[in-house]
């Protein structure tokens, strides 16, 4: 009777798309993503970069190998970008957007390096951290800033609080304008 039982099928959540799914019984429990296209996708590129992490010298190599083939042709890029417009906006967007997280990163450890220096006897009460474009001090403890958000725009109350929980000093909260400052 229970050769005859057929072995129920257990389904399993996607690790991408958290999704139940029925794995293919010829992967013997093994299929951790379902079969939409878009799992594949992050499945992959997953598996690309732990064989990356698992071959530090063949991507090394890999890399040496692109350098001197851009080496022997220093104007295909600008040839390729010239030829079509849709690249060259591409490039720009890109090359706009590396160098806007790379000014932020920098912004953000110069900032952070001002501000701990600023309140270095109450660094048990803090953590900094980076908001879309602000410097934020994070409250470790409960206290008179956490309601800050609840104040709204009342200046007065606002530095009054700041002024006595955090140590004496000048604090800075920097923006990066399209100045550069």
């Amino acid at each position: 009777m229970q050769a005859n039982k057929r072995k129920r099928k257990r389904q399993k959540h996607c690790l991408s798309c958290h999704e139940l799914f029925l794995p293919d019984p010829r992967t013997k429990d093994k299929q951790r993503y379902c079969s939409q296209p878009q799992c594949q996708e992050v499945r992959q590129r997953k598996n690309e970069a732990d064989w990356r992490l698992r071959n530090p010298e063949c991507v090394e190599l890999q890399r040496e190998q692109t350098r001197q083939w851009h080496k022997a042709r220093p104007d295909y890029s600008r040839k390729r970008r010239n030829q079509n417009s849709r690249l060259l906006v591409e490039n720009r967007e890109q090359t706009r957007l590396r160098l806007r997280k790379f000014r932020q990163k920098e912004m953000f450890d110069k900032s952070k390096s001002i501000l701990a220096q600023v309140t270095a006897n109450k660094a048990d009460r803090y953590y900094l951290s980076k908001g879309k474009s602000w410097l934020h001090i994070r409250l470790t403890k409960a206290s008179l800033l956490s309601r800050i958000a609840s104040i709204n725009d009342n200046k007065r109350i606002q530095s009054k609080i700041i002024t006595n929980c955090l140590p004496r000093g000048k604090l800075f909260m920097i923006y990066p304008g399209k100045d550069g400052g």
